[in-house]
């Protein structure tokens, strides 16, 4: 079985690479069989195509720059330049090239190819606005290998590293680069097979894994079986270490039979933007948030709309009859061709006799729904939840509500309505609902308006919810000049900053807002001696800051 699965995993492969590459540019497929390295570098990895992040699946490769900013970035194919999105949220800094059939893209950058940022300061001084999202109204060629900017830490990034992605011009769904060879430096040997990191038994109600009623991890070092008594379903935990560093990414895929028979195979060759989000109904989400543990269901949530899957078990629960034995065969698979390969036997066992437990009725997720819980309230749109699941609410009556479910999360928004404290009905003040994480600490936060002593507000998950208002506009500390940027820190307390500006005199000046600092280039020429510098800051809940002063700062 092993010999065969080898040989047929190799011929599958070179398939697929052969099909997307003809897929995307039918009149010339050689011509994109290959791309540029984005950087003079050995490519080694932070994160890779297809892993599993919160509320989403990594649509490219995090590429590891040493540790610093300011490494050039190459043109991976001739092309022009699409896009320049600039944004203190997502990928930050970044620039769309277009070229033969794709779209690459380059994220998280420091700069852009001085000619891109020539042009892109007159257009955000003629917009006023340092935020910028779209075509430039100039051309701007490159050719395989040129330098289109420079790496950073721009966005939503952690760390200096570069996000480089690689898409379908027509459709921008992301496909997974390692799918091309890469030109230059290249891609680090990678040796190290997927790490397989054990089976989860999950018990539908009444039904027991290893005499107990609660879920199961197996591993190999917890002998060669479990016993299995009533219905239940399964989930492979596993990860990939693709070049031997201490970074766990996600599998390329994984292939499950019982009994010789398949029931589950998925690939991470594409991604549809439009559907990322569906990671949720494809990752065992309690193991993810409680223990972030990479488990990959093998049963298809109904909401679950993804197109990763050439074979995946529907709703119906697995069995075994007591006494009988079912074989279970793992494959995870890694885009260098490692593998690995484990086994596991489930053994049929009887359920102990017991009395009839009454069990909630699990809501139809075709259905509207309203639930109700004290003085609080929840409205169920159909198709809201991926599956049919129980939804509890409860008002603890101190102002704090519960939405419970053991689903976590929506496939769309629903609605709750809870009661205002009494001091901020007719107050005036700007509400917001918190979302409380088990700390009771704020991890999420959604503004709106008071109506008859209630707010309602439209949420994509489920938790623990108290009302708060929010007067304390932001906070913007003292300016400083230096390293040719004058700089100043800026925070809020609640709702988070939502849009800022700054002027000298009457002159509008670009202020870019990057973890938590409004930062001005002197180079821009705008700050003239002696005249005075207003910086505005407004939180979400419109909320205004403010700080005055006169240039150049002491």
């Amino acid at each position: 079985m092993q010999q065969g699965m080898t040989a047929k995993w190799g011929r599958w492969k070179g398939a697929v690479c052969g099909f997307f590459l003809v897929l995307l540019c039918p009149q010339n497929p050689k011509a994109q069989d290959t791309l540029h390295s984005p950087l003079a570098l050995p490519l080694q990895f932070s994160g890779n195509f297809g892993e599993i992040r919160t509320g989403h699946f990594h649509t490219g490769l995090d590429i590891r720059t040493e540790g610093r900013e300011g490494v050039p970035v190459l043109a991976a194919q001739d092309g022009q330049i699409g896009r320049i999105k600039v944004s203190d949220r997502g990928y930050g800094r970044a620039l769309y090239l277009n070229g033969g059939g794709l779209t690459t893209v380059y994220a998280h950058l420091s700069s852009f190819h001085p000619d891109i940022e020539a042009w892109l300061q007159e257009a955000q001084y003629e917009k006023e606005s340092w935020l910028f999202d779209g075509p430039p109204d100039q051309v701007f060629r490159f050719a395989m290998g040129d330098t289109i900017g420079w790496s950073g830490n721009s966005g939503r990034s952690f760390g200096p590293h570069l996000h480089f992605e690689v898409r379908d011009q027509r459709n921008q769904w992301p496909i997974n680069p390692l799918h091309w060879v890469m030109k230059g430096q290249g891609v680090t040997q990678d040796d190290v097979p997927p790490e397989f990191r054990g089976v989860w038994v999950m018990p539908l109600e009444g039904s027991e894994v290893e005499g107990e009623a609660k879920r199961f991890r197996w591993s190999p070092a917890y002998g060669e079986s479990a016993k299995v008594a009533g219905p239940f379903r399964l989930g492979i935990e596993a990860f990939d270490r693709m070049d031997g560093e201490p970074f766990s990414h996600g599998p390329y895929g994984m292939d499950v039979w019982l009994d010789g028979e398949m029931v589950h195979s998925h690939r991470m060759d594409t991604l549809d933007f439009s559907t990322n989000g569906d990671v949720v109904a494809h990752v065992d989400l309690a193991a993810w948030q409680d223990r972030r543990s990479r488990v990959h269901r093998l049963h298809r949530l109904p909401g679950n709309r993804l197109d990763i899957y050439a074979q995946v078990n529907s709703m119906s629960p697995f069995e075994v009859a007591p006494g009988d034995t079912s074989i279970l065969d793992v494959v995870v698979l890694d885009m260098a061709g490692n593998q690995t390969q484990v086994k596991m036997a489930l053994l049929g066992d009887s359920l102990p006799k017991s009395g009839e437990a009454l069990r909630p009725v699990a809501l139809d997720r075709n259905r509207r729904h309203r639930v109700t819980g004290g003085r609080a309230a929840v409205e169920l749109p159909p198709g809201s939840l991926y599956a049919d699941a129980v939804v509890t609410v409860l008002d603890d009556s101190t102002g704090r509500f519960a939405v419970e479910c053991e689903a976590r999360v929506t496939r769309s928004d629903y609605t709750l309505s809870v009661p205002v404290p009494a001091d901020f009905v007719g107050s005036g003040d700007a509400l917001v609902l918190c979302a409380l994480d088990e700390k009771d600490e704020v991890d999420g936060t959604w503004v709106s308006d008071e109506s008859g002593g209630y707010m309602s507000t439209k949420l994509d998950r489920f938790g623990i919810f108290e009302v708060r208002s929010d007067t304390l506009p932001p906070v913007i500390g003292r300016p400083q000049a230096a390293s040719g940027k004058l700089s100043m820190t800026v925070s809020d307390d609640l709702s988070g900053l939502k849009r800022w500006e700054g002027r000298c005199g009457d002159q509008w000046m670009r202020l870019a807002f990057e973890k938590g600092v409004l930062w001005h280039p002197l180079e821009d020429g705008v700050l003239e001696a002696g005249q005075e510098v207003k910086v505005w800051a407004v939180d979400a809940s419109g909320n205004l800051g403010h700080r005055t002063f006169t240039w150049p700062v002491q």
